[in-house]
């Protein structure tokens, strides 16, 4: 595997973990949380499964999707604490 190559899989791997994390914590601050942060949550699910669905394919699209995914997802923790 080139170095390019390991990188882009290092780098997705990383957001992976991260957006695998951030879930988690979100899931159990969610049960004390209001309606409207739950609403916010559904919405944006989906999009965190389709961006973890990606993570196979070593691209530079994937990796922006992750980090979009991680952004979201870390701006909706922060809303929560």
């Amino acid at each position: 595997m080139s170095q390019t190559t390991t990188e882009l899989k290092n780098d997705i791997q990383k957001s992976l973990d991260a957006l695998r994390t951030l879930k988690d914590e979100i899931r159990v601050q969610l049960h004390l949380a209001g309606m409207d942060a739950k609403a916010e949550w559904s919405k944006l699910e989906p999009q965190l499964e389709e961006a973890e669905k990606m993570a196979h394919n070593l691209t530079e699209a994937t990796r922006h999707a992750l980090a979009d995914a991680v952004s979201k997802v870390s701006q909706l923790r922060a809303k929560l604490h």
